[in-house]
């Protein structure tokens, strides 16, 4: 494989696109995508619209990632999952750090029972850090990396205004670091406002990839024109030396494994509950209290189709 071409199958790798779900189909630059690399999508859609999208993910590449805000309301973790794995959906995209932080944990842990991996955050390297801890003890399989900027906390330093998915000290020092997280790190959507103004959103993308961040995030306002435009960005990086190769290779690792976790269907172990948190030995969380082994595969009672 030429260096072009290894390039472009890196970042393709490193890429999640958006649908709405509507018209049953997929657009043809997110197909292109998957044949490629891309390693699924996120379905910004409920209902019908939602299932739609996951069938037809799931006829083109049927262990893809299809990930999905999550339900609507407050649910429990096992409710959570059978919600979503009803839609079609394998990654939750909005797990939210609860107040008590032993509470994110047993979402977590439920949640990922259930074969629905768990996309905690945002984070942003400020505040309290223990709900991001208690996730890594248990598991999670992501961390929304947000758009806060780093460093904006009480008696914090700003970080020159970066937002937390592009700023390294945050990503690198502090989720890695401090929490030593070794999970996937995902960016929240890129084509927001603050985003765009200020880095544009293959700039970001860039930045987002040298911070750590290993899985970048586009809105259903992206297209093709986008994805094209990261791809220039991210050669230009490496090229200039500003984007290592290897930087890349580690972060496409990474989602690699949680796409082939994700698409393994699992079932409760006999003990339910919250005890167990899925799978360690495969680039998860930190290990911690509440360590389980990989449970085992089992027939959905809902199909993933959505059928």
């Amino acid at each position: 494989m030429n260096a072009p071409h290894r390039l472009a199958v890196l970042v393709d790798s490193c890429l999640l696109p958006s649908v709405s779900g509507r018209g049953g189909r997929l657009p043809d630059w997110i197909l292109r995508g998957l044949d490629r690399g891309t390693p699924g999508v996120a379905v910004h859609a409920y209902g019908d619209a939602a299932r739609d999208a996951a069938r037809a993910l799931r006829a083109a590449h049927p262990d893809a990632l299809a990930g999905h805000p999550g339900p609507r309301g407050q649910v429990g973790g096992s409710a959570a999952a059978a919600e979503l794995v009803a839609t079609g959906a394998n990654l939750h995209l909005g797990v939210r750090p609860a107040r008590v932080p032993e509470r994110t944990r047993d979402f977590v842990t439920d949640l990922q029972t259930h074969g629905v991996a768990a996309a905690l955050g945002p984070f942003t390297g400020t505040g309290s850090l223990r709900p991001f801890a208690e996730g890594a003890a248990a598991g999670v399989r992501a961390i929304t990396a947000g758009h806060s900027p780093a460093g904006d906390g009480p008696g914090d330093d700003a970080a020159d205004g970066l937002p937390a998915a592009l700023d390294g000290s945050a990503i690198t020092g502090v989720l890695r670091g401090e929490l030593g997280y070794a999970g996937v790190v995902v960016t929240d959507v890129l084509d927001t406002p603050s985003i765009v103004d200020g880095w544009g959103v293959p700039g970001a993308a860039v930045l987002a990839w040298i911070a750590g961040v290993d899985l970048v995030r586009l809105g259903p306002s992206s297209g093709a024109g986008v994805r094209e435009a990261i791809h220039a960005a991210a050669a230009r990086a490496v090229a200039d030396g500003d984007l290592p190769l290897g930087r890349l290779e580690e972060a496409a690792d990474r989602v690699s494994r949680l796409r082939r976790w994700a698409s393994d269907p699992r079932m409760p172990s006999a003990a339910g509950g919250s005890g167990g948190s899925g799978d360690h030995g495969d680039s998860g969380g930190a290990a911690g209290p509440g360590a389980a082994g990989r449970p085992g595969r089992f027939a959905p009672a809902v199909p993933l189709s959505g059928t």
